[in-house]
């Protein structure tokens, strides 16, 4: 939450006027590197423990401090490239990529130690998103520091501005197809049919399972696309694949099971966000090839491509990363509370409010923000229109803890959840074609 309320900050300033030389760079990694970093790093833990029914190495201790060494690493990075302290940001760089190594470590030993987990194999996409945050804040480092030092053609010709161009590419994929991307598609398939309170569709472990390997090869060769593009162009169609293989059951149980609270109707918005910027991106790819096959060198190619990408921040930031958050909160804020059915039902009352006029109005404001053709102020109403919006989930969860707090473990049935009929939410993910039940379960990993 701080993370989020910092980016906040920091976008206003920059729209306003005080912070307008830092541009969207600080505000963006403050949301992505700060705030979808932290709770990648705490989720899949909490995730894999649930799939692997066994604790994980290290238990507790070691999350709090690979969350702490996260934070403190993504401080150091944001100062030192912002300051211009190469040596502070490549140390933040150093330990980000320490913690979420500690992390694959800590998964793959403690996926060993399962004993024949039903879904133990999805617990295999947080291990690889954790290796996309270790390679991607490398190429993140290595683009600033080329960028400085190489990136203006002082060896001679374009070798310099198109070393830079390929570094962001690559950088850029690996973070948001494969850190963000893959986790996200992990966890969808094990907590999509959960917030739904229904069935997973018995075949989504195995087509999860089967696509993520699709979905590496996919990232790496968008990723590559920099050093040579027709790699992009085969990259895009192959990530797509795979993230149809594990969105196909999703469809199915959300067209059995339509999603119609704020979480699920938000969350449902941000992969659709989600697969219109990979679309997007095949595009900008593509339209880079056209250009070369009408004389434009290699240089040229990469400079189009990084363009293309760099449109795409902001969408798959605020569309897609944010609103998977924001979904994810609304979703779990009644599961942390606890205090049994009643108070599950209360607290989902009032994150439900207004939930398909605030989706609807966030999501078009953002379209509104996003779209080029139309004049400043216009797009800057979008803006505040969705920011407004976004910022209800955290009212709403502190209005949560605020009604919970003098009920007491006596009384949890007073608060506003008789405008609900929404059943307890289940603080562990259904297994695979068992059906959830209506009784809350406070036990977390």
């Amino acid at each position: 939450m701080a993370w989020l309320v910092a980016a906040g900050a920091v976008t206003v300033g920059v729209l306003a006027g005080p912070l307008a030389t830092w541009g969207a760079w600080l505000p963006l990694h403050i949301l992505l590197l700060g705030g979808i970093g932290s709770a990648i790093t705490t989720w899949s833990a909490h995730f894999a423990d649930t799939l692997l029914h066994r604790p994980a190495w290290g238990g507790a201790a070691l999350l709090d401090a690979r969350l702490a060494a996260h934070g403190l690493g993504a401080i150091a990075v944001l100062t030192g490239i912002t300051a211009g302290l190469d040596r502070l940001a490549l140390a933040g760089a150093a330990v980000v990529i320490a913690q979420a190594l500690l992390g694959v470590a800590a998964i793959l030993v403690q996926r060993r130690r399962a004993v024949a987990p039903r879904m133990g194999a999805l617990a295999l996409h947080y291990a690889v998103a954790l290796v996309a945050l270790a390679t991607g804040a490398l190429l993140g480092w290595l683009t600033n520091w080329a960028g400085e030092h190489g990136g203006g053609g002082s060896t001679g010709g374009a070798v310099g501005p198109r070393l830079v161009d390929a570094l962001y590419i690559a950088h850029t994929t690996t973070m948001l197809l494969g850190f963000v991307g893959i986790t996200v598609l992990g966890t969808l398939t094990v907590l999509w049919p959960t917030m739904l309170r229904t069935r997973m569709e018995p075949d989504a472990p195995r087509r999860a399972a089967r696509g993520l390997p699709v979905l590496v090869v996919g990232t790496a060769l968008s990723a590559a696309a920099g050093a040579w593009a027709p790699l992009g162009a085969l990259g895009v169609p192959i990530y797509l694949l795979g993230a149809a293989s594990v969105l196909g059951p999703a469809l199915r149980t959300a067209r059995r099971v339509p999603p119609n609270s704020y979480a699920t109707a938000s969350t449902a918005a941000a992969v659709c966000w989600f697969i219109a910027g990979v679309v997007l991106l095949g595009r900008g790819i593509v339209g880079a090839l056209a250009d070369g096959a009408g004389g434009a060198d290699a240089a040229a190619q990469a400079a189009a491509m990084r363009q293309a990408i760099h449109g795409l921040r902001l969408p798959l930031a605020a569309g897609f990363a944010l609103q998977v958050l924001i979904g994810a909160l609304s979703y779990l804020t009644p599961v942390m509370l606890g205090g049994g059915p009643a108070a599950t039902r209360a607290t989902n009352a009032i994150l439900d409010r207004a939930a398909s006029y605030r989706v609807t109005a966030a999501n078009a404001g953002l379209l509104i923000a996003l779209a080029p053709v139309l004049t400043t102020p216009v797009r800057l109403a979008g803006a505040l229109l969705a920011g407004a919006l976004a910022a209800a989930v955290p009212v709403g969860m502190a209005r949560c803890a605020l009604e919970r707090r003098p009920r007491g473990a006596g009384d949890p049935a007073r608060g506003p959840h008789r405008t609900s009929h929404a059943q307890p939410v289940p603080s562990r993910p259904a297994p695979a074609g068992a059906p959830t039940t209506g009784e809350h379960h406070d036990r977390r990993p």
